[in-house]
């Protein structure tokens, strides 16, 4: 007998207000350490946001990938709740300005652990983004 997929709630909130919500039958998003896929029905989950792509498989058959960085998720009572400090739909990221990007991260100063720590992770969170940009604008010409 095949299982019939679950459909459960999703909420993206970013600082400047809500990203993205609606019913979804998977997501997938990053983690510190990989990424984490989720299904509807699962049990309760907390976790960190890495920064990279998060897929959302909608409930009207609609495929949504984003960009999200740095904050928490949270999968309980059937809903999951993104609260992230970035999420861009991938189509949004112009890869100009994601280079620009880079290109800030690179001229941070690294006088303390602090800011070494700092320079790094807005490096990688730069990268993942401008990766995501280049690797869709492929996608886009190849069609």
């Amino acid at each position: 007998m095949v299982a019939l997929p679950k459909p459960f709630r999703c909420e993206v909130i970013t600082p400047s207000g809500r990203a993205f919500g609606g019913e979804v039958i998977s997501i997938v998003f990053p983690a510190p350490d990989g990424l984490v896929g989720v299904l509807g029905g699962r049990g309760p989950l907390m976790v960190m946001l890495g920064s990279g792509p998060m897929r959302a498989r909608e409930m009207s058959g609609g495929k949504s990938v984003f960009f999200v960085a740095g904050g928490f998720a949270r999968f309980l009572d059937n809903t999951l709740v993104l609260l992230c400090e970035d999420c861009v739909p991938v189509q949004n990221i112009d890869p100009d300005v994601a280079w620009e990007e880079i290109q800030k991260a690179q001229a941070m100063s690294e006088e303390t652990p602090r800011q070494i720590e700092a320079r790094q992770e807005a490096l990688k969170r730069a990268r993942d983004k401008f990766n995501m940009a280049q690797k869709y604008q492929k996608q886009i010409g190849e069609r």
